[in-house]
């Protein structure tokens, strides 16, 4: 089983992150995941049309497909573009829950605080605490912001706050977490959170430098993706870069 997830869209009414979108789904075509999730920041600016635009996109892919914000998305207008498909109510947050096929279902948290740029997981862990209390199948969770640090300064003061009460619920919960994984530092990342695997998705846009003590590269990457390969009870999970 295949779970495709893209990352930082960023569509904003011009031609390039569609374009940079389009290369990802013409690599992606031929792998014909099981799903796709979109781990946020689907569109920041003409949001309205940028959602259409995007919308439309994984429509075409023919997949089922999963979508949370990020801190740069538009709570009402994607609401108003993908609310219907997801049984979004008209207020609260934009979490989703589906089965996979018949060996993994996959949760995504909406993280985000209205006009910041850090997410805050605790506002959802209620929400969360019965989803993995379901005696189902085991489950990968996906968001935005990341709960864990990953050494890029800038980005880590932008993390996920309540990150040890997500885990608590997670080490707690009746349905196994097999990984978490997010976005929004436009990086490929690999480390472990709550005693399990946590990644982080590259983005659709254009990357984020990796700046480590001090030390900043000249050259980004170009757009990429996570492909989740799921059998046997194992997650497996496969960075794709797509020059």
């Amino acid at each position: 089983m295949i779970v495709a997830q893209l990352s930082d869209i960023h569509a904003d009414g011009s031609d390039g992150p569609l374009d940079r979108l389009d290369k990802v789904l013409r690599w992606l075509k031929p792998m014909q995941p099981d799903a796709i999730i979109v781990s946020g920041d689907l569109a920041e600016l003409e949001h309205r049309r940028s959602y259409g635009e995007v919308r439309d996109r994984l429509e075409a892919t023919q997949a089922p497909f999963y979508v949370v914000p990020g801190n740069v998305d538009d709570h009402h207008e994607m609401r108003m573009t993908f609310g219907s498909r997801f049984d979004w109510p008209d207020e609260d947050h934009l979490n989703c829950t589906a089965r996979v096929g018949s060996e993994l279902r996959v949760i995504g948290l909406d993280v985000t605080v209205a006009g910041a740029h850090h997410g805050d997981a605790v506002p959802v862990l209620e929400w969360l605490a019965v989803e993995l209390n379901t005696g189902g199948a085991p489950v990968l969770i996906f968001q935005h912001q990341h709960p864990f640090l990953c050494g890029i300064g800038g980005k880590d003061r932008n993390i996920c706050r309540g990150g040890e009460e997500l885990a608590q619920v997670i080490n707690e919960a009746r349905d196994p977490v097999v990984a978490l994984t997010c976005g929004h530092v436009h990086r490929p990342m690999f480390t472990r959170f709550a005693g399990r695997p946590a990644t982080m998705c590259p983005s659709v846009a254009r990357a984020n430098r990796l700046r480590l003590d001090g030390k900043d590269p000249e050259i980004s990457d170009p757009p990429g993706l996570l492909l989740h390969h799921f059998q046997d009870d194992r997650l497996v999970s496969h960075v794709v870069m797509v020059d």
